[in-house]
């Protein structure tokens, strides 16, 4: 026998098992390694972007080259990897897990372990995505910063360690010590509500708390950094300090560093042009913005969005201080600075959104017995909330605070994020939004949305203004280009599918389907004439359409997601990526019409459909970016 075939059977039948046994429920369906069925956490330490580049970097093998390829990883992995530690061995460090939607929570966990280092501990930090799961009954102190997106829900990095806590299979972690800090945002109803659930199942899972929670508004500067000092504190009984180590970033945070422009120094870009993109007949006003950049200093992917930072309506400011009896010209600390108390309004409040404690707050102000019931009848309030701005609270019960009571009860201005339209590879120096202008009338007042207002109706060409970048990677084109991906939207939901198409049409492989939404085919066609153009070229291989109010008898995107369930099923059958973007309702129908789908060209039960979806979810093949 042969060297050569001696070495063969040894990989064969030695180390490919080893290998591969976590992973027996994958195997290569045409090229794609696809999951047979829901992989379980706690057996899969590769989550959907490795995955992705390991299938990428295997497809075209034969069986000799993929035979060597498994004794060179092998190889590998007996010179690099540190013996995994037993049951009975704990981790003596710091481990700082944080779940990001836009940022944030990201950027006080790096801040976390870097004072954590300089105390002397060993801090180890990683985003829930690319934490191991089964390391957690190792842990002996584990910090959490987490924010919460949409209705309540964890953000999307979160979700398997959320879901792996509230499971049957949770431990018990009776010799885990912990801390959650949450942040969030107070005029949503869910106020945190995904580090709620973190603190609570890790006390019922027998963890002990290091300090109480703390839930931390959009205002969550000096709360964290109250948090992050007492939680070093009391590490101090319970873990010794050593020489300061540098802390070691996991995959995904290492590869997308902090910018020198971020949130808390955004970089000045300056519009354009503004240019209205739907009919003089349409409901919707969508406008389609371009941004100076300079492509030295900002650099993002298709799927990334953008924090802009507005100012308010300079004659909403004036009717509020009008109602509220102050003088504009009254001085206050504002910012980084002293300003009038108008430029404050203008520039540093939010005059847009109500919140609990601000109704709450001008209730104890007002003499009003009906503003008294609302803020004691929780579905009231929240209804009250959602339907008002500042302005008709203030109006609708007098009041007359002085100027520190009134600023007291505002929230600082928060930017909006918005999805970019555009492909840097195609637009080096440009960045491109897609948005729609939120006005409406009611109790007698023309009201318009706080960044939206100031985008399209006063901000002139040529005029700058404040934004930082925000990294999505939860929404992302595939590394594999040769891989299909199916495109689902309505309305301004088609805005990163414009930047997808323009990336996909320079890669000139993979298959692309477009389903988009909207009102009318002839005012509401969003980038029609582009469609088109891409279609006629062949890069766009399929597009469905549903416009709403086109006939009698209403079509949304979801029925034609149920109307192609066969060609869409056999799209994923075969490796597509699926992508989801738009408003969150008609991403939950969506949703349910993906559920049935799957079910009916399955065979499968519903919650059979939907461990299909959730495991495309945990490859990185089913990405959603809803609001």
């Amino acid at each position: 026998m042969t060297i050569y075939n001696i070495y063969t059977q040894y990989v064969i039948f030695y180390v490919y098992p080893k290998i591969l046994q976590p992973y027996s429920n994958y195997q290569f369906i045409d090229g794609h390694l696809m999951a047979l069925s829901q992989p379980q956490a706690l057996t899969n330490p590769l989550d959907g972007q490795q995955l992705q580049r390991l299938q990428s970097a295997l497809e075209g093998m034969s069986p000799i080259q993929l035979t060597w390829a498994g004794g060179y990883l092998a190889g590998l992995a007996s010179q690099q990897l540190q013996p995994i530690t037993t049951e009975t061995e704990a981790h003596q460090s710091i481990t700082i897990l944080f779940g990001s939607e836009s940022g944030n929570a990201r950027s006080i966990a790096e801040a976390l372990a870097e004072r954590a280092t300089s105390c002397g501990y060993e801090a180890r930090l990683f985003s829930m995505e690319d934490y191991y799961l089964r390391e957690l009954t190792k842990e002996r102190l584990v910090l959490i910063v987490v924010s919460t997106h949409g209705e309540g829900d964890p953000p999307e990095g979160a979700r398997d360690l959320h879901s792996y806590l509230h499971g049957k299979r949770a431990p018990r972690l009776d010799k885990l010590k912990y801390a959650v800090l949450g942040l969030g945002d107070s005029s949503y109803q869910y106020f945190c509500q995904t580090a709620k659930e973190f603190d609570n199942r890790l006390h019922e899972l027998g963890a002990e708390r290091l300090l109480e929670r703390i839930d931390c508004d959009v205002d969550y500067q000096k709360l964290s950094d109250d948090w992050t000092k007492k939680t070093l504190d009391l590490t101090k009984a319970h873990l010794p300090a050593q020489r300061p180590k540098v802390v070691k970033l996991t995959t995904a945070a290492a590869k997308n560093p902090q910018l020198c422009y971020g949130r808390d120094n955004p970089y000045r870009t300056r519009l354009l042009d503004n240019q209205r993109i739907t009919g003089r007949g349409a409901v919707a006003d969508v406008h389609h913005l371009i941004l100076s950049i300079d492509p030295e200093i900002i650099s993002y992917s298709p799927g990334d969005a953008l924090g802009v930072w507005f100012q308010n309506d300079p004659l909403l400011t004036e009717e509020v201080l009008s109602e509220i009896g102050l003088s504009g010209d009254a001085r206050i600390s504002a910012g980084e600075g002293e300003s009038s108390l108008s430029d404050a309004l203008l520039r540093h409040y939010e005059l847009t959104r109500l919140h609990p404690a601000l109704v709450r707050g001008w209730a104890s102000l007002a003499n009003s017995d009906d503003l008294s019931r609302i803020i004691t009848d929780q579905a009231r309030l929240w209804a009250y909330i959602q339907q008002h701005q500042v302005i008709d609270l203030v109006s609708q019960y007098p009041a007359r605070p002085s100027v520190d009571e009134f600023t007291g009860l505002l929230h600082p201005l928060q930017p909006r994020l918005y999805s970019i339209s555009s492909s840097q590879t195609e637009f080096e120096d440009e960045i491109h939004l897609t948005l729609c202008l939120l006005q409406y009338q009611a109790l007698g007042r023309r009201y318009q949305g706080g960044a939206s207002g100031f985008l399209v109706d006063r901000l002139s060409e040529d005029e700058s203004l404040n934004v930082h970048l925000v990294a999505n990677p939860g929404f992302r084109l595939p590394s594999n280009t040769d891989t299909s991906i199916i495109m689902i939207g309505a309305g301004t939901g088609v805005a990163p599918y414009r930047a997808f198409m323009q990336q996909r049409a320079i890669d000139n492989k993979g298959a692309n389907w477009l389903i988009f939404g909207n009102r009318h085919f002839h005012n509401d066609f969003l980038y029609q004439l582009e469609w088109q153009r891409y279609r006629k070229a062949g890069l766009l291989d399929r597009i469905d359409l549903a416009f709403s109010r086109d006939q009698s008898e209403k079509i949304y995107v979801q029925h034609r997601v149920h109307q192609n369930g066969a060609e869409l099923y056999r799209w994923l059958e075969k490796g597509a990526h699926l992508y989801l973007c738009g408003a969150r309702v008609m991403g939950g129908d969506v949703k349910q019409a993906l559920i049935d789908v799957v079910s009916e060209q399955s065979g499968q039960s519903p919650e059979g459909a939907k461990a299909y979806l959730e495991t495309l979810r945990r490859q990185g093949r089913f990405q959603q970016d809803l609001y």
